[in-house]
């Protein structure tokens, strides 16, 4: 009797935590399917001069220049930052559709690889804003560099 007892015990405890790794699966898939749903984007608004964060929608399309919530019009663009010289500027991301008969290409002759208005270095990354923060204001004008299609 007393093993029957134990062995039920035992299968309670299975099964109870058998449901709670499901349900912490079914959690963290719900949580992955959220982050898709919506991700941050970092622009930079070139009438203010102000870099910041937006989160857009996974299902609204990525047309640029965006709306940014510092100036009127559609003055946001996704910003780099040169890695040689720290020229933070707006790049003018060609359309899918203006590089659909575009052959991938060496990085420094692709429209694709924005490149520093200054140096013409295409070593350049995303800036960084300080911790905490979703906004920065940065020196202007901010250049606009448009790819060669």
């Amino acid at each position: 009797m007393k093993k029957q007892r134990l062995m039920q015990t035992g299968l309670i405890v299975v099964i109870l935590i058998a449901v709670g790794l499901i349900a912490r699966q079914l959690k963290s898939r719900q949580d992955t399917i959220e982050i898709l749903k919506n991700f941050e984007l970092v622009l930079v608004d070139t009438q203010a001069n102000k870099v910041f964060k937006k989160t857009v929608s996974a299902k609204e399309p990525l047309e640029y220049p965006m709306e940014s919530p510092f100036s009127e019009g559609k003055n946001a663009y996704p910003v780099f930052q040169c890695v040689n010289d720290g020229t933070i500027f707006a790049f003018d991301m060609p359309s899918a559709k203006d590089l659909e008969n575009v052959p991938l290409q060496d990085p420094q002759k692709d429209p694709r690889v924005p490149k520093c208005p200054v140096c013409n270095g295409f070593m350049v990354k995303v800036p960084e804003l300080p911790k905490g923060q979703k906004s920065m204001d940065i020196p202007g004008p901010v250049k606009i560099v448009k790819p060669s299609l």
